[in-house]
């Protein structure tokens, strides 16, 4: 029989290790979320239904969070937690305007009703991405135009950090949250504007609160900044000789994929990451180098 080493770690390193022969539960393979409830925010968007996927695959309990301010929003997110279940995986879906924190902080509530913690949540909830969004005058824009993205995509994330927070607490000091930037949002772009004011937003939150949340409460906080990324939603926005013409300009030669956002934030909310604390990591294949 095979023998293998297990180390005991505590959160500043190896406090033991010993010697003892593999059980029939260590042979069987752990998901890297093994025992984790993950919130995905805007769940039913592609890189959220990417990351359900995912996390639930890792061994996570996933509560899909949707809008239900439309129809089609309430569809799309009972589809995606149907399609987990069918895949034998624990899920729920659960609906709230994230611009409301009340609604926000019920459907977390219910989420720590059903499975006794919320241990990662990933902010994916933002405006609908639209090409005229993109090429509005940003110079011309109104109080309520520039506050349609903050309220989803700044607001959404900050609500969800602020609801999950201290359920984390009690989960002995320990949760991981992910919010989501945009590469446009670290190097200027004049178009798309309300987008990247909104999504800097996200990022700032994390730059400034990151401290905090780990010396308080145990939370791990980061944000990825994604490039140009294929979902059905923003492929949309052009046609084929756009597409091509923009996918041209990434060093890698492809557009991203939602799986390839998925594998970022599983490698932050996984054990992978628990010396990354604050960090902005751009996935872009190549476009933006710091």
């Amino acid at each position: 029989m095979e023998v293998a080493y297990y180390m005991k770690r505590s959160r500043i390193g190896i406090m033991s290790t010993k010697l003892i022969a593999p059980t029939a539960v260590d042979a069987k393979k752990q998901g890297r979320l093994e025992g984790q409830v993950a919130v995905i925010s805007g769940g039913s968007g592609g890189m959220g239904e990417a990351t359900a996927l995912l996390f639930a695959k890792e061994g996570a309990k996933v509560a899909l969070h949707f809008s239900g301010l439309t129809d089609a929003s309430i569809k799309k997110g009972h589809n995606v937690v149907s399609k987990l279940k069918e895949l034998g995986f624990e899920a729920i879906p659960v609906h709230a305007n994230v611009s409301n924190y009340s609604e926000v902080k019920k459907a977390v509530d219910r989420v720590v009703n059903q499975w006794g913690k919320v241990s990662l949540a990933v902010c994916y909830a933002g405006l609908p991405s639209e090409m005229k969004f993109w090429k509005e005058d940003p110079l011309e824009l109104s109080d309520d135009d520039l506050h349609s993205a903050i309220n989803v995509d700044f607001l959404g994330s900050y609500h969800f950090l602020k609801a999950c927070k201290d359920y984390m607490k009690d989960n002995d000091r320990y949760g991981k949250s992910v919010l989501v930037s945009s590469t446009p949002a670290i190097y200027g772009e004049d178009i798309g504007y309300r987008f990247s004011l909104a999504k800097d937003l996200n990022r700032m939150t994390v730059k400034s609160l990151a401290t905090k949340l780990i010396k308080d409460y145990g939370v791990y906080l980061n944000v990825i900044a994604p490039g140009t990324v294929e979902t059905p939603a923003n492929r949309k926005n052009y046609s084929d000789k756009e597409w091509k013409e923009l996918v041209s300009g990434i060093p890698l030669g492809k557009a991203g994929t939602p799986e390839d956002i998925a594998n970022v934030a599983l490698f932050l909310c996984s054990h992978d990451s628990d010396y990354v604390v604050g960090q902005t990591i751009i996935v872009d294949g190549g476009e933006f180098r710091l």
